[in-house]
């Protein structure tokens, strides 16, 4: 069983369709390539979304070289190692990049960023991370973060590789310009494929001077025609297809609903164990639980390997400081539960817990996992 922060144990169906190869200019594959982006519109709100063959680092660095002007100024927010590497996109795209950065296990308050953004008021753009993996931290009050830049009149790039799927998130009716994220991630998915959600702003906004494989322009113009401009993954968009048709069987808002439920309910049992647990109730991440265990990081990560369960270290500033357990995709009150047993086990306490309704699948999905391996 994988609680990592991606890529993540997929339904069978998902799983099957990988292996799905046909011509990728046939009917049959234009009909994938539309009904793909028409559900994934709907899972966004967002008027379009790139297809892209790559991880969510290529949907991030689409994101930030189609719309994105060299010279620019652009203010970029960072609070962990994913952060740093979105400005590094930021930095190679040739603009001019006002960093602020905060110490891993902390995050901005909205009256910090509104402070940032009155002291730029020359700036033309707004880039940071949703959800920080490398932390367990995140923007859980995104709306009014992308508020007060869009008051600014600020364009607004969104890297939520790892929140997509487990927040409220709604392009069209937030005037985001774009949202990018990663097929492996809450979307429970194969890896394989990046996609970047877009407001009309934002389509409007696209430039023409990004590489070709980076140009989303491109993307849409190619999507227009129900193909793509290169040789996709072709499995992962059936895989992709139906992990998103199973979003919507769930429900959009059941899922982000889900992946809370279970996160709390994962941060309860490892606080109550002894975690030292990074973020707190503002900023807590949906999708993983980071802190320093009671026993060594390494040990934390033996023990629970030995008991079927594979988990992370931390990276960056925090490697070999802590542990990180992903709660995302098809997370459900069976997976977390069997964690809780876990952990009573090695660490000899005991947690009687019990998740919550919300931390449950559907019947219909919940049939497809199969947590005992």
């Amino acid at each position: 069983m994988m609680l990592i922060p991606g890529p993540v144990n997929v339904p069978r169906s998902v799983a099957q369709n990988s292996t799905v190869v046909v011509n990728h200019r046939s009917e049959k594959f234009r009909g994938v390539v539309a009904q793909l982006e028409h559900l994934l519109k709907g899972a966004f709100f967002s008027s379009r979304v790139a297809l892209l063959t790559g991880s969510g680092t290529l949907a991030v660095e689409s994101m930030v070289f189609s719309l994105l002007k060299k010279g620019e100024k652009v203010i970029v927010l960072t609070y962990g190692e994913f952060s740093e590497r979105l400005l590094d996109s930021v930095v190679r795209r040739g603009t001019s990049a006002v960093v602020y950065r905060k110490p891993f296990g902390e995050i901005f308050s909205e009256e910090e960023i509104k402070e940032i953004l009155d002291t730029n008021k020359d700036a033309t753009a707004l880039a940071f991370v949703h959800n920080e993996t490398s932390t367990g931290i995140a923007f859980r009050n995104l709306r009014r973060v992308v508020k007060l830049a869009k008051d600014m009149g600020l364009k607004v790039l969104v890297d939520s590789v790892s929140g997509f799927g487990a927040y409220e998130i709604r392009v069209n009716e937030w005037n985001i310009d774009a949202v990018a994220t990663g097929s492996q991630k809450a979307l429970a998915s194969v890896p394989g494929m990046g996609l970047v959600g877009l407001s009309e702003e934002g389509i409007r906004n696209l430039q023409d001077d990004a590489p070709n494989y980076l140009n989303l322009k491109l993307h849409l113009k190619f999507q227009d025609r129900r193909e793509t401009p290169f040789t996709p993954a072709v499995g992962v968009f059936f895989s992709t297809l139906r992990a998103t048709e199973l979003l919507h069987q769930e429900g959009v808002e059941r899922r982000w609903k889900r992946h809370e439920a279970c996160a709390r309910f994962v941060r309860s049992i490892t606080a109550k164990a002894g975690f030292s647990l990074l973020g707190n109730e503002s900023n807590f991440s949906n999708t993983v639980v980071a802190g320093a265990p009671p026993v060594s990081p390494k040990s934390m990560i033996e023990e629970l390997s030995k008991r079927g369960i594979e988990i992370s270290g931390g990276i960056g500033e925090l490697k070999d400081k802590i542990v990180r357990i992903g709660t995302l995709g098809m997370i459900d009150d069976r997976a977390v539960l069997r964690l809780r047993y876990a952990l009573s086990d090695i660490l000899k306490v005991d947690l009687n817990d019990v998740p919550s309704a919300d931390c449950k699948l559907p019947d219909s999905i919940a049939q497809e996992m199969d947590w005992d391996n």
